[in-house]
């Protein structure tokens, strides 16, 4: 739960949020467009969150290393992506601009009156009423039946790989 904070103070906040939310944003294009990380080859806790701290380019003799595969084009390009929209829009919101509001009309599909996907609230923070709603769709989809043509079901009584070869040849 965060205090009450005056308006100047907000809005200070509000510019650190998007500015960290574009450095977010520059660090998913770097992901997933140029497949490179930058982490701090380290102590490995901070090796682990180094990803998410470094936002300043390494100097010479720094243990600042490039890290480059499909994990971080498939893993962490989407995850600096998500957190870079959101810092933005709580940036936006505590700027007293409609950053939340225009997030849920873009994740709506660019429609008005829809029910909120994401809700932000300077006291408590985030909430995600999407999730609960999407996991009963979600389950529709993983948990239904896959409707099999009778004809061409596989069976155990069509022979095996050697009756198979035997009939070619």
């Amino acid at each position: 739960m965060i205090p009450q904070m005056s308006e100047p103070v907000a809005l200070v906040v509000g510019i650190f949020l998007m500015v960290l939310g574009v450095s977010f944003i520059y660090k998913a294009y770097q992901a997933g467009i140029q497949g490179r990380l930058m982490y701090w080859e380290g102590f490995l806790p901070f090796t682990l969150i180094s990803p998410f701290l470094l936002h300043l380019p390494a100097g010479k003799r720094s243990l600042v290393k490039p890290a480059e595969g499909l994990w971080v084009h498939a893993v962490m390009a989407p995850i600096f992506g998500v957190i870079g929209i959101l810092l933005l829009a709580a940036g936006a919101d505590f700027t007293g601009l409609p950053g939340v509001a225009t997030l849920n009309v873009a994740m709506n599909g660019f429609k008005w009156g829809r029910a909120d996907s994401v809700i932000f609230n300077r006291r408590t923070g985030y909430q995600f009423p999407i999730i609960p709603r999407a996991g009963k769709e979600l389950a529709k989809i993983f948990g239904g039946k896959i409707h099999e043509d009778e004809d061409k079901k596989y069976s155990q009584d069509n022979g095996s790989y050697d009756q198979a070869k035997s009939n070619v040849q």
